[in-house]
């Protein structure tokens, strides 16, 4: 063990795959262990699908990433610093006292902080630094000033030359909620091996408020072994996670929302409100953004959105809606329930789904009928004239398949979103997408496929099985009128979704999902 050997101030806190170090001074690399002690002067190395997290003796982190090689040049109190040679590594500063230093590195470039996280990534080309919280100095070795790389921005340095920062592509990779910055918080996250995502959900599941598992047969035949937990990364947020474990494969999902405030002790006082509230008083808790990621280690399907706020429907008496902004009551807007369009149809509004839809005469009064769930009483009523509903609309969204965009759409204006259809810009793959549904009229099975104007196409099947893996019949809630008897008969089923795209390569993710865990958090009232 070279903990016998070292005495340094820094340790290796967690590592996978291959880990090697090599003193200071000596030629032979030997394998590292969890918790082994690190040197001023010791260099350590990554092998494949391999990383190793360091804290030294004044709290920094230093994550490094695969096929890299990191040298601690300095580990002082005043000052600490690395050699990356080559690959990558993530910088999880803590705050500096005066006169200390922090700076990494590289063949080309320094980058020096002031309290903050960052990724510095070496190759042939260059440097590229990536800020995700804090300011970044990052200067050439070849000479000349110093360039502030601030956060949610990157810079290079090429052949000498300092790039200009620009913003770093996509949401997800800004204020630190990047799959690396997660990876190094030990979070569940896309774009991770199949060993870290194990090894991030056990970390993260001893400070779960809910956990679940069994094992189970998919609806193929494939037995599987179903994880899920909820936990709170943060005092305002609450993340769901699912784990599957085949025989071959892992696919995984997480869902992370973050609230206009600190969540309480109970956490469904606060989940109980996310599908929405009746009556007047606005709910305290709403959701102001949320992930959703799946994968199967080699693919993903990644939605965004942010600028959540309330949104106050009040069903008026001519029985149309009046949609009112919580935050600014002077922006509001008044939704037809029912137009009548030029062929005799009727384009309906659905206002808890903030959606369009369109049928025929015939079915006109029973499509404006929109039920909500009463949980005090445990009964469903119809939203009626004088009624009032209060939903979560967001100002932005973003849907990915293997990070290529597919639908996004942002606000139209200044004002928050009330009516999507209606508020927003929307972008789709290729200019536009269609929809098409096809059901089992025997079973509940039914998929769903979104065909783009770009020729690509993504499928989501989702079935409801049991733990034998058979398919539950239509008639299966038949006669369920009340949220206690619809748990009740839920709690005999799993979810099951498998998701097939153009860019998927024939391959699938496929997820099983136990709707208990819903249940006893309040996601599902």
């Amino acid at each position: 063990m070279l903990s016998s050997l070292w005495a340094g101030s820094a340790r290796i806190h967690t590592l996978s795959g291959t880990v090697d170090a090599r003193l200071a001074g000596q030629l032979t690399w030997q394998p590292v262990l969890r918790g082994d002690k690190i040197s001023e002067g010791t260099s350590v190395r990554t092998g494949e699908e391999s990383e190793a997290e360091l804290v030294t003796d004044r709290g920094h982190h230093l994550l490094i990433k695969p096929h890299s090689r990191l040298t601690l040049t300095a580990l002082q109190e005043t000052r600490t610093q690395a050699l990356l040679d080559e690959g990558r590594v993530l910088s999880q500063v803590k705050h500096l006292k005066k006169e200390e230093q922090y700076a990494i590195q590289t063949p080309t470039a320094v980058c020096a902080v002031r309290g903050t996280e960052f990724e510095t990534n070496v190759e042939k080309a260059g440097t590229w630094v990536t800020v995700y919280r804090g300011v970044v100095g990052l200067s050439a070795l070849t000479g000349g000033g110093e360039t502030a790389v601030t956060a949610g921005h990157m810079a290079g340095v090429h052949d000498g030359t300092i790039e200009m920062p620009h913003p770093i592509n996509g949401s997800s990779a800004q204020n630190g909620s990047s799959a690396l910055a997660r990876t190094a918080r030990h979070e569940v996250a896309l774009d991770m091996t199949r060993n870290q995502v194990i090894a991030a959900a056990a970390l993260e599941q001893r400070y779960a408020d809910y956990t679940e598992g069994k094992s189970l047969i998919d609806v193929n035949g494939n037995r599987v072994r179903l994880e899920e937990y909820i936990v709170r990364p943060q005092a305002d947020q609450f993340k769901f996670v699912v784990l599957n474990h085949r025989d071959d494969r892992l696919d995984y999902f997480f869902y992370k929302g973050t609230f206009n405030q600190n969540l309480p002790t109970d956490l469904s006082v606060a989940l109980k409100d996310l599908p929405g509230k009746f009556g007047d008083t606005a709910p305290n808790y709403y959701l102001t953004s949320y992930e959703m990621g799946q994968s199967n280690t080699q693919d993903s399907v990644h939605d965004i959105a942010t600028g959540g706020h309330l949104v106050k429907i009040e069903r008026n008496s001519d029985g149309d809606y009046v949609l009112v902004d919580a935050a600014d009551p002077t922006n509001t807007r008044t939704v037809l329930a029912a137009q009548l369009q030029s062929d005799g149809t009727y384009k309906i509004y659905n206002p808890l789904a903030d959606s369009f839809s369109i049928v025929t005469a015939a079915q006109k009064d029973a499509s404006t009928q929109f039920g909500v769930y009463l949980p005090e009483n445990d009964s469903f009523k119809d939203l009626a004239p004088g009624d009032t509903f209060w939903k979560t609309r967001f100002n932005s969204y973003s849907h990915a398949l293997n990070d290529a965009a597919k639908i996004a759409y942002t606000q139209s204006g200044t004002t928050n979103i009330l009516a999507t259809s209606l508020d927003a810009t929307y972008t789709y793959a290729g200019g536009f997408v269609l929809p098409v549904v096809t059901v089992d009229p025997n079973h509940i099975d039914a998929t769903i496929t979104n065909y783009y104007g770009d020729g690509t196409f993504e499928h989501y099947r989702t079935t409801l099985i049991d733990d034998q893996g058979g398919i539950a019949p239509t008639t299966a809630f038949d006669g369920v009128s009340t949220g206690s008897a619809y748990k009740g008969e839920l709690l005999k089923w799993n979810y099951e979704q498998q998701v097939t795209a153009s860019e998927f390569a024939g391959r699938k993710i496929d997820l099983v999902v136990e709707p208990k865990i819903f249940i006893e958090s309040g996601l599902i009232q």
